[in-house]
Formats: structure tokens, C-alpha cells, sequence
């Protein structure tokens, strides 16, 4: 029997510094956790721009920004590394890289068809769960009212997360995570907020809340399918104007 009620992800996980972190009701940051500050804060970078394709990140300049060792800088940049934002290569040590269009389509199109056999494939659902995802959508319309872009995509992964999570299939969860969806959002907010269209992707979310309350668990996979499916053609539109490459 599936547990409902999971723990997941706080939503104010590695805040850049302190002083936001106080501001948020969070205490100071635990020191397993730094690797997870480091990753969003180069993250924050590299959609805002302050990281440009081809910029070198050095280890031992961030651990000393960060007043760490260099081995949680070494983890933040592997799990960028694993989503394809920075690549590491002999001789040359560690650079942000561009994501490609082919890349944030592969991506989305494969979320979008994992999402929607784990609705296809829910069994298990309860009220409790829709208490969680009311309010995963609530915290995401509101991060984003506060221009706080990195809780927008831990909520969003959070909501994604326990959709995929209820079906029960350990495998299908496993690939799921293997897609970095939350590291991968925050790449893709800056783009949509900038673009004036950050509030209207979150609230895309409602339908598929809907087509749940009303306990049409196939429509609501459809939906989800669907609802990545309109990134992979956002992407694809913003990458023809631009000429090049994308960040996502």
C-alpha cells in the first residue's frame, strides 16, 4: 500500500544567502545541504544571465565564495552536469554549456509521456493527495506573485513529483527523477517570466486539478502530457527567434 502524505522537497531549499533564507522562516543552512545552495545559486546565474555559455566555473573559486571545502561545489556542478548545463572536460575543467532545442524537446516530450502512464496507471489516490497538490499550486502561484523563481520550480517539481509518485511504479519514478525536472524548470522559468508568461504555465496546472476532483484520472494524464507538450512547442518557437541555442 502506498504512504500518502510524503515528504517532499522544502520549498525554500538553498537560498542564495542568509539573510533570504531569514526572511523565509528558514533556519541557517544545514551543511549537507550546501551542495543543493550551491546548484540553485549557479543555476540562478545562468538563467539570469550573470553565466554565459562557455564561462568556466572553478572549483576552488566557488568553495572559497561559498566558504566551503571544494567537495560540495564538486557535487552541485556534477548534478548540473548530469542535466546538461555545464560539461566537464579534461584540460579544460568545467564550463556552462547552451541546451539545445533538440535536448529541452527530448526532455519534455519523454516528462510528458511518463506523466501520463503514471496517471493511466494510478490506482491508488486519496483525498490527502489532493490536499497536497492544492497546495503545492497554491505555493507555486505565489512564489511566483514574489518573483521567488527558484521556489517556482521546487514547487512545481514537488506537484510533478506526487502525481508520479501515487502510481506506485518504482521504476517509471526512477527515470522520472533521472530528468532533473526540478533543476530543469528553473532554467526554463527565466525565460517564461521574461516572456511574460510564467503565471499562465503555472496555472495550466488547475485543468489537470480539475480532471482529479472530478476523478478522471485519464484526462488528467492526457492533460499532463499535453501540458509538456506546449513547452516542447514554446521552446522550439523561442529557439527560432532567437537563432540558436536555448536555455530551459
Amino acid at each position: 500500500m502506498r504512504q500518502t502524505g510524503a515528504v517532499l522537497e522544502h520549498p525554500q531549499l538553498a537560498k542564495p544567502n542568509g539573510a533570504e533564507a531569514a526572511h523565509a522562516g528558514v533556519g541557517t543552512f544545514d551543511r549537507n545541504c550546501m551542495h543543493d545552495r550551491i546548484c540553485w545559486t549557479i543555476l540562478d546565474r545562468i538563467s539570469d544571465g550573470s553565466y554565459q555559455p562557455g564561462d568556466r566555473l572553478k572549483e576552488l573559486v566557488l568553495a572559497r565564495e561559498f566558504q566551503v571545502s571544494q567537495a560540495p561545489v564538486r557535487e552541485a556542478l556534477r548534478k548540473l552536469e548530469a542535466i546538461g548545463a555545464v560539461a566537464t572536460e579534461p584540460y579544460r575543467g568545467t564550463r556552462v554549456r547552451a541546451i539545445t532545442p533538440q535536448e529541452m524537446r527530448d526532455t519534455y516530450e519523454l516528462r510528458g509521456i511518463l506523466e501520463q502512464a503514471a496517471l493511466h496507471l494510478l490506482r491508488d489516490w486519496t483525498a490527502e493527495d489532493i490536499v497536497i497538490l492544492e497546495r503545492e499550486f497554491d505555493a507555486m502561484r505565489t512564489a511566483v506573485q514574489a518573483g521567488d523563481f527558484q521556489s517556482v520550480a521546487v514547487h512545481n517539481k514537488n506537484f510533478h513529483c506526487h502525481l508520479v509518485l501515487c502510481c506506485g511504479n518504482k521504476e517509471l519514478m526512477r527515470v522520472w527523477k533521472s530528468l532533473g525536472v526540478g533543476l530543469r524548470s528553473r532554467l526554463n522559468i527565466q525565460r517564461l517570466a521574461e516572456a511574460g508568461r510564467l503565471i499562465d504555465a503555472v496555472d495550466s496546472h488547475r485543468a489537470v486539478l480539475d480532471a482529479l476532483h472530478a476523478g478522471d484520472l485519464h484526462r488528467a494524464g492526457d492533460l499532463l502530457r499535453a501540458h509538456a507538450n506546449t513547452f516542447v512547442e514554446d521552446g522550439e518557437s523561442h529557439a527560432h527567434r532567437a537563432g540558436g541555442n536555448v536555455r530551459q
